[in-house]
């Protein structure tokens, strides 16, 4: 076992003069989290908590302006750079350039990958794009994209069009940029979050399919890529699954390093500008809850790695769940933060998890913040698998959500209600903690798994966190939501001994099994590690307000059942309530979390909002769609009463 899997060198390029760090005008959100550290905070502040309840629509922007398959979701941040705003949209993800005030569309582009686009995981609009410029004249500016067929696209920011001089007439095939052969129409492997762009440098963190049913062991490796921005040539590559020779390769039993895939980095990456560090969210490796063909640690797997972005050259890791066979993927963007603990000033990177925990790291050193200490944890029963005997557990913060679903975390608003829970989940292996293993769904008159809390998509997820610098506050946005992780054996859909079975969690009466809140935003005090208050993210879903079982009940504030999108400014926290939630703003105390208002919107809120500003006018930014066709996805945007008219559309 790596006690902690804790390991640091010395980079030297940490001897180097520092780059200036990147530069943000106020008004402008140039990068996915603004900052390239993902802080997701804006220093505007003219909407305020005395006029925030005038926000209105300014202008929207429909998602079928061009045609095509409607678009029910969109996940993508918006950046706005010089007046116009960049994003995607649409299946195949085209990329569109809107000016920011009326939104009214400059440009758009959009690839015909034909097959190669059909067949690849993560068909979807993704979730931005990345700028770059040559200099701070910002003389040549591009954009970049990755296609869901993974090609890395570099646009002329001007004018949408291919810029010629990159890769081969403006596009690099980053499945031939792997070092492994693999079928450039069929290997499953694509990107869900924009490129991080540094300096000269483009580094692309791949997504691949979801792993809970894998049709093999073997699977495509999910390598860190690094493109020059300008040429589009490889610049360096980080193997997240050692090769020969390679630290970490010892992790892998029965070198299963050589056959098994994933692995990748599919949350958005983060950088600090002043030392070129890049810091990578690498998510867990095939498959999702069996790992018995891979035996092991297996570094880099659901680890949080520093590299030295000018080179891919590591400077520290920490495993943040050592053979992780829970899908607990670091599914969220690193956040930098620069804290004081015990009167000391510490440069920290938060990464927040589907398990609830805030891991917090010197972002130099790779050295917990506070004590992250191992903990043994419940093993495995399923024959073939072999559980790790500890998992890195921190000391501080205190986990942000439930990570248990035992008798006193059931539904309890009458007896009645919770005597049923209780006997529902007695069907399932319960009360081992956010670590408890994945067991054999052994179907009709025995156990059907594992209820696992927080379930496999949090907890935290990719809509992440955000960091306010001047008070130390972190924001974090979770789903109190249980899964079954129940193990099968499917020999006709897989190579594998077992895969993901067991269904969905059990309901009472249509009521979800466990208390509210179902969702939170939780502040959490970095300088001192506490928490500083929590709040049910929104009012009680109607479903559940108007649930026959709970008819003559006083219901307190639930929460909806998803997750939040988070976005702090100077003045207010700004809340998501969440995709298929209702379709509100939520407006809190940044201090208290107590809401100042709720703002109803065209829809359910399906991103995490943004803020920008043209001239004296202050911008909230965000997608929204009911899942519905009749309600495609559409990007809203919300301002105070003033110039400015409805756009969109050529």
């Amino acid at each position: 076992m790596l006690l902690a899997a804790l390991s640091t060198v010395v980079a030297a390029s940490a001897a180097r003069q520092a780059p200036a760090p990147q530069v943000t005008t106020p008004g402008e959100w140039p990068s996915y989290g603004r900052d390239l550290g993902n802080s997701r905070y804006s220093p505007l502040d003219r909407i305020t908590r005395d006029n925030v309840a005038n926000l209105r629509v300014a202008w929207q922007w429909k998602s079928d302006t061009f045609g095509g398959p409607p678009e029910y979701r969109n996940e993508s941040t918006p950046i706005m750079v010089n007046g116009t705003l960049y994003f995607t949209s649409g299946t195949t993800r085209r990329v569109v350039a809107a000016d920011a005030a009326t939104g009214e569309t400059k440009w758009s582009w959009n690839l015909d990958e034909g097959d190669r686009a059909r067949k690849a995981p993560r068909r979807d609009s993704g979730r931005g794009v990345s700028y770059w410029s040559s200099g701070p004249n910002r003389v040549d500016e591009r954009v970049f994209t990755v296609t869901p067929g993974f090609q890395l696209v570099a646009l002329n920011a001007k004018t949408g069009l291919p810029v010629d001089s990159f890769g081969d007439k403006g596009i690099v095939d980053l499945k031939a940029q792997l070092g492994v052969p693999v079928d450039p129409m069929t290997a499953a492997i694509g990107s869900s979050s924009p490129p991080l762009v540094f300096e000269n440098v483009v580094v692309i963190g791949p997504a691949l399919e979801v792993g809970t049913q894998p049709p093999s062991m073997k699977n495509v490796p999910g390598r860190i890529l690094a493109i020059d921005a300008r040429t589009g040539t490889l610049l360096w590559r980080f193997n997240t699954i050692p090769q020969a020779g390679e630290m970490g390769v010892e992790t892998w039993e029965d070198n299963s390093w050589q056959y098994t895939g994933n692995a990748g980095a599919w949350a958005p990456l983060t950088l600090d500008d002043k030392r070129g560090y890049l810091y990578l969210p690498v998510e867990d490796a095939t498959g999702d809850y069996y790992g018995g063909h891979r035996k092991g640690d297996n570094l880099f797997s659901s680890t949080l790695v520093c590299l030295d972005a000018r080179t891919g050259k590591r400077v520290w890791h920490f495993q943040i769940v050592h053979h992780d066979i829970w899908d607990r993927d670091n599914a969220a963007a690193p956040i930098l933060a620069d804290i004081t603990v015990g009167g000391r000033r510490v440069e920290a990177v938060v990464q927040l998890t589907k398990q609830a925990y805030a891991y917090v790291f010197d972002r130099v050193s790779g050295k917990p913040v506070w004590p992250i200490v191992e903990q043994a944890v419940p093993q495995t029963d399923v024959p073939g698998e072999k559980t790790a005997a500890t998992q890195p557990i921190p000391s501080k913060p205190a986990a942000f959500d439930r990570q248990n679903l035992a008798a006193d975390d059931l539904i309890d608003f009458t007896p009645e209600l919770h005597a049923e829970a209780l006997k529902a989940i007695t069907a399932y292996k319960t009360g081992g903690g956010p670590f408890a293993p994945p067991s054999l769904d052994n179907g009709a008159g025995g156990t059907r798994g594992t209820l696992l809390m927080p379930g496999n998509l949090g907890g935290a997820n990719w809509e992440g966190g955000a960091f306010d610098p001047e008070t130390g506050l972190l924001y974090v946005g979770s789903w109190t939501n249980p899964a079954v992780i129940g193990l099968v054996k499917n020999p006709q859909r897989s190579d594998m001994d077992w895969i993901g079975g067991g269904g969905g969690a059990p309901r009472v009466r249509g009521l979800p099994i466990s208390k509210p809140p179902y969702s939170r935003v939780t502040a959490i005090n970095l300088n001192t590690g506490d928490h500083a208050w929590m709040a049910p993210n929104g009012d009680t879903p109607p479903a559940i307000k108007n649930n026959p079982a709970l008819a003559g009940l006083t219901i307190p504030r639930t929460g909806a059942q998803t997750r939040p999108g988070i976005l702090a400014t100077k003045t207010l926290l700004f809340v998501g309530e969440g995709s298929g939630a209702q379709p509100v703003l939520h407006i809190l105390d940044k201090a208290t979390g107590a809401t100042i208002t709720d703002i109803t919107v065209p829809g359910s809120i399906g991103s995490v909002p943004m803020s920008y500003a043209i001239g004296n006018r202050q911008f909230i930014a965000f997608w929204v769609g009911d899942r519905t066709a009749a309600h495609p996805a559409e990007l809203v945007t919300l301002a105070l009463p003033g110039p400015g008219r409805s756009g969109g559309g050529e």
